[in-house]
């Protein structure tokens, strides 16, 4: 009773759907192995071996890992955005696997984001800093940084001084002050 592969099929990524694996120069079939020259990071991912033969059918699965050196940068480095206005920082990153992406704002983890994408919809004056992406595996990690300034315009008034509740008896002379910040100044 001989044996032979019908098929190698890949894995479309985040999917349970497959297709055949296209075979040329780098990639062959010698019997049932499948041969990947000089492979690339677009090659990783869960294959599928079918075997049939005239009684029945069997298949297998394998996961293949190539890997590749970490690397990442955050765009644009310096951004600077009036009060208000949004704000897109980009981590792009390259090598293989990336198990998580990571920011930090000033050196402090933000858990609301994860993503190769931090969006800010309105800049306040708070988010003005440094901020860092990292992406990891489990070798290796490297990061990215950019900063965020604030622009001169649009700046919401801010109370730096003021006069605190006094009682007075009628015909003393006061002083009463409030001392603000902000853009414009009027």
């Amino acid at each position: 009773m001989s044996m032979f592969v019908d098929r190698w099929y890949k894995f479309i990524e985040g999917s349970n759907k497959k297709q055949a694996v296209t075979l040329d120069d780098r990639i062959k079939q010698v019997s049932g192995t499948l041969i990947i020259r000089e492979a690339k990071v677009d090659d990783s991912g869960k294959y599928l071996c079918v075997v049939n033969n005239s009684v029945g059918g069997e298949s297998v699965e394998t996961v293949l890992t190539v890997t590749a050196p970490l690397n990442a940068i955050v765009e644009p480095t310096i951004q600077t955005v009036d009060f208000g206005r949004p704000a897109t920082l980009t981590c792009n990153y390259e090598g293989n696997p990336v198990k998580t992406i990571s920011w930090l704002k000033d050196g402090k983890r933000l858990s609301s984001h994860d993503g190769r994408v931090l969006r800010i919809d309105s800049v306040r004056k708070e988010d003005k800093g440094m901020y860092q992406c990292f992406v990891r595996n489990e070798q290796e990690s490297a990061q990215g940084s950019a900063e965020l300034k604030l622009g001169g315009r649009f700046e919401p008034p801010h109370i730096k001084e003021y006069f605190n509740d006094n009682t007075m008896q009628p015909g003393v002379s006061l002083h009463l002050k409030c001392i603000a910040s902000g853009n414009p100044t009027q």
